[in-house]
């Protein structure tokens, strides 16, 4: 019996998860809303398989798949998000997880990535290899980041101190937007948290 856990900080998102996947043969379902829980849990039980959603609070996905690793390295993590997969390839290449899903994706591709997953394959869309290719193409000496304007008056707010509900006030958007964009940020910076990304940008002159 294969032990799956489904970690999402939204409860109705979490119980429609676990309903969309009880089809699955011989796999038992747990699931979790906080992060921290998470690795509570992992102290007294194994999960072969970890579903998690990519834009939690206060820990998120790509932090948590990394705490996870660290504590149970050989874990099979998938992150799933309703924004662009392509922001997340990266953590693939690097083989920090071990496949990525969209919330729009149909039952059946669910399951599908959730089998190949577990046989130790990766299923993905085809623009997956079009980002391979401009990555290999592109020479060393221009692999550094560049970022938006967007992203860089969000670093500047979180620089000065302000939680992700006050930088969304500012900008007039969700603190959920704003989440996803620190979240692709840790991605594109290699941070795993809000300080290392603030060190980050200031060494490369984006902020103040």
């Amino acid at each position: 019996m294969i032990e799956l856990l489904i970690v999402d900080d939204h409860p109705v998102v979490l119980d429609g998860t676990k309903t969309l996947l009880q089809d699955l043969a011989n796999v038992h379902i747990e699931t979790e809303q906080d992060g921290q829980s998470v690795l509570s849990l992992m102290d007294t039980k194994t999960f072969q398989l970890y579903l998690i959603d990519i834009n939690m609070k206060p820990t998120n996905g790509v932090q948590l798949s990394q705490m996870i690793k660290k504590k149970q390295p050989e874990a099979l993590i998938l992150l799933y998000t309703g924004y662009e997969l392509a922001d997340y390839y990266e953590l693939l290449v690097e083989k920090k997880v071990d496949g990525l899903l969209s919330k729009l994706a149909t039952k059946e591709q669910v399951i599908q990535t959730i089998q190949a997953t577990l046989r130790g394959e990766i299923l993905l869309p085809a623009d997956f290899l079009d980002f391979i290719q401009r990555r290999s193409h592109r020479p060393e000496a221009q692999q550094e980041v560049l970022l938006s304007d967007k992203e860089q008056e969000i670093l500047q707010y979180v620089a000065q101190g302000f939680t992700n509900k006050a930088i969304a006030s500012n900008l007039g958007v969700t603190q959920r937007t704003v989440e996803n964009y620190l979240s692709k940020l840790f991605v594109k910076l290699h941070v795993e948290s809000r300080a290392e990304a603030v060190i980050v940008a200031k060494e490369n002159a984006w902020i103040d």
